[in-house]
């Protein structure tokens, strides 16, 4: 047995002499180990003792999840994102698109989320952004003075703008010099043509491209305005940047209910595909309706071929651990064990501002939209404004976009996973408020669980597994940054 304690974050192997002494927890020292002599070595039961003893001492005195609200200024919040936040810029330079994906955010599927625009961002807007965020930059360098600038550029379609992108660029290395800067972009990868790539590679992008898998698989949801397919031509654009040896591209496949694990799989890898930087199963946030089209027996047959390709991915481990590279598998499944096992929200910093969930305090990202105002991410609704490129970062609203949160999570103070839930803003944004509904929360603490047997099932089959994590953790760590 095993048992996870949320408040540290930590499993424990859990005997059953543990539990004898947790249960006879008023009894001495002595006592129990005399109690126990009968059915436990006196050892084991002497050394469980101390054991439990030593954990006592490691664990909170108050519960922060049962604590009260806490009180925080505005003064505290700007020193906070002074300090831990501004880990990435990223401009929306467009609200046009030239794709119509079937499970995309801005579609009619999210009732919460904005539809396609003709909105495109000015250099005007862009230079604000810039020369704001570059100066919180330059005041928080004595709080963290080895953090790099990271800006990146986002849709819609980013490169419909790539005049803008150009200028942002080329307006950063003029005025800011040589600060390391880190430029990133998500594009669907049907503008990247030769000029474009080469350019991007030039001044050393981090390429994301969002590609689902061969043909038929991508091609299913990945669609232009007209519903013709875009795999060739994303193919016939990505070739010649995998050809020059290109390191930072990478792929962001999606996936939902009627995918082809295993087609994705051989898919991905292949030698003239990018590495899989993180696959995302299609979001089933407040107010999507994206699953309803379903049927059980789709959500049925997923789950057992999701469970066919444990099987498959364990039982050839030595393959796993010479892969030049990621594959669908090791993410959606090699990678989920070692999260179980070594990875843990309680490292983010905003405890006890931020005790539940991994929402962050806004702020740890900044996100731009077409016409200037900011907001905590890319990926939350527009009904959440955290400031403007011409007022700043508006500290009062953070603060009171954090308590507004706070006071949604009813459900968190009996959830024995907190540290371990995913949920954020956008989990529970609707037009401008937080909703948490079963929808979302009803499954994450059973879900969890489950996650957490299997983790260990395999970890006691595989140790070996196991002993080889600290390579798949670290490139976790650097496939999951802030870049």
């Amino acid at each position: 047995m095993y048992a996870w304690d949320d408040e540290i974050g930590l499993f424990i192997p859990f005997s059953p002499a543990m539990r004898e002494i947790i249960s006879s927890k008023s009894l001495s020292r002595e006592e129990i180990i005399e109690e126990l002599r009968e059915d436990f070595n006196e050892e084991d039961a002497a050394f469980f003792y101390d054991w439990i003893q030593k954990w006592g001492k490691i664990r909170p005195n108050n519960n922060y999840c049962l604590s009260g609200p806490q009180e925080f200024s505005v003064s505290e919040i700007r020193r906070l994102v002074l300090r831990y936040g501004l880990m990435h810029l990223t401009l929306c330079v467009t609200e046009d698109c030239n794709f119509r994906c079937k499970y995309c955010a801005y579609s009619d599927y999210y009732k919460y989320t904005r539809n396609h625009s003709n909105r495109y961002m000015d250099f005007t807007t862009a230079k604000k952004a810039l020369d704001y965020y570059f100066s919180l930059l330059k005041e928080g360098r004595k709080h963290n003075p080895l953090r790099k600038p990271s800006i990146g550029f986002y849709g819609g379609e980013p490169l419909l703008n790539f005049k803008l992108i150009e200028k942002c660029v080329g307006y950063i290395k003029e005025v800011y010099g040589n600060q390391g800067t880190v430029y990133n972009i998500t594009t669907n990868g049907s503008l990247l043509q030769k000029e474009k790539a080469e350019w991007l590679m030039d001044n050393g992008f981090i390429i994301s491209v969002s590609l689902d898998g061969p043909e038929e698989e991508h091609d299913r949801l990945r669609v232009y305005k007209n519903g013709k397919g875009t795999f060739k031509d994303i193919m016939e654009n990505i070739g010649p940047i995998m050809e020059a040896g290109y390191k930072d591209i990478f792929c962001l496949p999606v996936f939902d209910w009627k995918s082809d694990l295993f087609k994705k799989e051989e898919f991905f890898n292949r030698d003239d595909i990018p590495s899989i930087q993180r696959a995302f199963p299609v979001d089933d946030d407040e107010g999507c309706s994206y699953y309803q089209q379903f049927k059980e027996e789709d959500q049925f047959a997923f789950m057992k071929q999701l469970e066919r390709a444990r099987e498959y991915y364990f039982a050839d481990l030595d393959l796993q651990k010479h892969r030049k590279k990621s594959s669908l598998f090791d993410d959606l499944i090699g990678q989920a064990p070692i999260r179980d096992l070594f990875m843990s929200n309680s490292i983010y910093i905003q405890y006890p501002i931020m005790p539940f969930t991994a929402a962050c305090v806004p702020g740890r990202k900044i996100f731009v939209d077409a016409i200037g105002n900011y907001h905590i991410c890319e990926r939350i609704n527009s009904g959440f404004p955290i400031g403007t490129v011409d007022g700043g970062l508006n500290f009062e609203r953070i603060l009171e976009i954090i308590c507004e949160y706070k006071g949604s999570l009813d459900k968190c103070q009996k959830c024995k996973v907190t540290r371990r839930c995913l949920c954020c803003y956008k989990s529970f944004a609707t037009d401008n408020a937080f909703l948490c509904s079963s929808k979302v929360c009803r499954d994450t603490e059973s879900n969890m669980k489950k996650s957490f047997v299997e983790t260990f099932i395999y970890a006691e089959k595989y140790p070996e597994f196991v002993e080889g994590s600290d390579f798949k953790y670290k490139n976790i760590r650097k496939n999951y940054g802030d870049h």
